[in-house]
């Protein structure tokens, strides 16, 4: 075999190889998309805006802010905002280790009529996993959060547990595709009572900065809620370069 005919082989099998991801991943927003419509939050294609940053100033320690905006429309009918702040130990270069500590203010009338608003102080501790195979990067997250809810009439602690796996295929230098799956474990009643299935494209703006745009299904207290997610995130690095003798 010619080298050119070798590098016409390796180009068509690349691009049957993404036609092949970007189609298993269509199928799985069909799928996800089945649901009957049981409450009004159902009935609207909400939004969920998200901020994220990650700064790391040595080899061990980094900081994670974190925002995120919700709504039961696409821009508007409020329902939820999200700020968090977390400190993070890279135990090696696949392993970390997060504490940190999350704000919720979370407006739920389309939900619960009689629990229209709920303040959330969360505790998270948390351990993250990644590794890559070929063009594909694997992260895993566990995490343990403990949340003290302020209802109107009553406090209340709660605590669970949550998995996710991310992947991430890389299109070419700007772009590439993402996929989540997420379930959450309750250590109270209703044990199984959430699940995040989010697909979307990302891209690379400038060094350090991407952007990213999807799908998300969220089942949550036997809800089927659709989502569009709209997402920022950069990354600052300032570790000292070794200077080479």
């Amino acid at each position: 075999m010619t080298e050119k005919s070798s590098e016409m082989g390796s180009f068509l099998f690349n691009r049957i190889f993404d036609m092949k991801i970007f189609n298993i991943l269509w199928v799985l927003i069909l799928f996800q998309t089945t649901a009957v419509a049981q409450n009004p939050s159902e009935d609207f294609l909400g939004s969920w805006y998200t901020y994220g940053s990650n700064h790391r100033f040595s080899e061990r320690i980094s900081v994670t802010p974190y925002a995120e905006l919700r709504f039961y429309e696409p821009s508007s009918n409020y329902n939820l905002l999200f700020l968090s702040l977390r400190g993070n130990y890279h135990i090696n270069s696949k392993s970390t280790f997060g504490l940190g500590y999350a704000y919720l203010d979370i407006d739920t009338v389309f939900e619960f009529d009689d629990v229209p608003h709920v303040i959330e102080h969360r505790i998270l501790e948390q351990y993250t996993y990644k590794h890559t195979f070929s063009k594909l990067n694997i992260n895993h997250r566990a995490r343990l959060e403990l949340r003290f809810l302020e209802f109107s009439n009553r406090n209340e602690l709660q605590n669970r547990f949550r998995y996710r796996l991310g992947l991430s295929y890389k299109l070419n230098n700007t772009f590439f595709l993402a996929l989540t799956e997420e379930g959450f474990v309750n250590f109270q009643d209703q044990v199984f009572h959430e699940n995040r299935f989010y697909v979307g494209i990302g891209a690379h703006l400038i060094k350090n900065v991407q952007i990213s745009a999807g799908y998300l299904k969220q089942h949550i207290r036997k809800n089927n809620l659709n989502r569009i997610m709209v997402g920022l995130n950069f990354k600052t690095d300032h570790r000292k370069t070794k200077l080479k003798p």
